[in-house]
């Protein structure tokens, strides 16, 4: 077709051109899928032979194997399911090697259900999305049973070695709902996330547990330290404030200095000012943690005190108390500062958040530690 003539065409004309190209894959790919099922028909009759020892035309007096005709079964591929001519065998126990027992989908339809289900997607929701390209109904408890594969993993990451090799180490919970028998209950995640010598980040481990306490930070912190991660060259800890954290901390690594979390504090800091004091009390204390050096920041922190000591007294009691610890950032590399004056784990929560959010609840341990892994492990590629 010339330029000419192309001009000449309407959008209707154009329409039914699209159309016909349209038909014109289509067609392609159902050759595609008949080339695929008659390849692997055609193998599974030479398995059969193998096993039986003698070609169909041919007879042997000691005969013990028999040919017994097929039965049919459904394969889901990435382009849609195949119904599937499988051989029989008398006299022997016949399993394919070439289409295993259960075997209902290849390894990229699960892979791919996988991937949309941990992207945010609910397992009816992603049932409901797949069912367009595989043209197929995927039932909900099939992704749960595929989701169910990540286990294995998980439990690797969780014994896997740890190399000794972080410089920064950042410490901070997210709280997640959980069903129960009598309603919602509320589990603690406890977070590990590292800087490591070579200054790449990385999401360390966590632990799925019933609260954020002494205990239960000190189980986790003492597992890290068990498999490798005893602190030789780290030269910070950043946490937000919570007690029974500091408590565990000091018990395993007593002698690493310990940088408090600013967005946590000035949290904190807001719960004791009034509303019309909000926003100047806050902007000012920020010049605190924004300043060129330690002893600006503690200028910063003179002026600030002076002048809200007489109108929010608990406010700056609140800071005081930690005012070391929130400024020792400033003993690290100036090019750090930024990522260690707040626990930088946020983003990973959000993300954490965001995927439980279609679900409203997670149903157990196994599906908060199966998304958690997931969520982490994709940040950590990133």
């Amino acid at each position: 077709m010339s330029v000419k003539e192309l001009t000449k065409l309407t959008l209707t004309d154009l329409w039914e051109e699209f159309k016909g190209f349209d038909d014109f894959w289509q067609k392609e790919e159902e050759a595609v899928k008949e080339f695929r099922r008659k390849f692997i028909e055609i193998s599974l009759e030479v398995e059969r032979d193998i096993l039986i020892g003698f070609k169909p035309y041919e007879r042997q007096s000691e005969q013990k194997r028999y040919r017994n005709g097929y039965w049919k079964r459904w394969i889901m591929f990435k382009d849609g399911r195949l119904e599937i001519r499988m051989p029989r065998i008398r006299g022997i126990k016949y399993e394919s090697g070439i289409i295993p027992r259960y075997k209902q989908r290849v390894k990229e339809v699960d892979a791919a259900l996988m991937k949309v289900f941990l992207y945010g997607a609910s397992t009816r929701h992603t049932a409901k999305a797949v069912k367009p390209i595989l043209g197929d109904d995927v039932s909900p408890q099939t992704i749960s049973n595929i989701a169910k594969s990540l286990d294995a993993e998980v439990k690797r990451y969780h014994n896997r070695r740890l190399e000794d090799r972080y410089l920064y180490l950042f410490l901070d919970a997210i709280v997640l709902k959980e069903r129960s028998g009598y309603g919602a209950k509320k589990r603690a995640v406890l977070v590990a996330y590292g800087i490591r010598v070579d200054g790449k980040r990385e999401l360390i481990d966590f632990m799925v547990t019933a609260a954020e306490s002494e205990k239960r930070w000190w189980r986790f912190l003492n597992d890290l330290y068990r498999r490798g991660l005893t602190g030789e060259a780290m030269g910070l800890v950043i946490t937000d404030g919570n007690l029974g954290l500091e408590n565990a901390v000091d018990i395993v690594y007593p002698f690493v200095k310990r940088q408090r979390c600013w967005a946590h504090k000035l949290r904190n800091v807001a719960n004791y000012l009034k509303k019309k004091y909000l926003k100047e009390s806050i902007k000012e204390a920020r010049a605190i943690y924004s300043a060129n050096s330690r002893k600006d920041a503690e200028r910063a922190y003179n002026r600030w005190a002076k002048k809200w000591i007489k109108i929010a007294p608990k406010a700056v009691r609140c800071i005081e108390k930690d005012i070391e610890e929130l400024l020792n950032f400033y003993s690290c590399p100036k090019e750090m500062w930024i990522k260690l004056r707040t626990t930088v784990i946020e983003r990973a929560f959000r993300e954490v958040r965001r995927r439980g959010r279609p679900m409203s609840c997670f149903n157990n341990d196994q599906s908060i530690e199966r998304i958690a892994y997931a969520v982490l492990n994709h940040l950590n590629e990133q």
